[in-house]
């Protein structure tokens, strides 16, 4: 029984390491969708707008799972074309049912756009 022991103990250790391995990729996963409903709507805002990004802006979140939606904040930024700053910021909720919250998108200072929630999003809080 005694050598059994260590065997379990280090079986119990390589299960709950790789849960939270699986739990870090879905949560990865999950603010890579964040990002990417975020910077596809702060293109689209741009382009409304008449303005035109130069690539994609780099996104990054801050968000804890809340039931089945994720909150917290997204920020993104990059440039136009003709070299102008931009940047946006996300302060909310992203769900499957909407991402609600407030969305501000500038370009070398002045508001673009200001709205109650992401156009268009969807995103799903997988795992648990």
């Amino acid at each position: 029984m005694r050598r059994l022991l260590p065997a379990l103990a280090v079986s119990v250790i390589v299960v709950v390491t790789g849960c939270s391995e699986i739990g870090d990729r879905i949560d990865e996963a999950t603010n890579d969708a964040a990002a990417s409903a975020l910077t596809n709507a702060v293109r689209e805002e741009l382009q409304r707008a008449g303005i035109e990004l130069d690539g994609d802006p780099e996104c990054s979140t801050d968000l804890d799972r809340e039931g089945v939606g994720l909150t917290g904040t997204a920020e993104c930024s990059g440039s136009t074309v003709d070299g102008q700053s931009a940047t946006a910021s996300f302060d909310g909720t992203f769900s499957s049912s909407g991402c609600e919250g407030s969305l501000q998108i500038e370009v070398d200072g002045r508001q673009i756009a200001d709205l109650p929630e992401i156009p268009g999003c969807s995103v799903e809080a997988s795992g648990g």
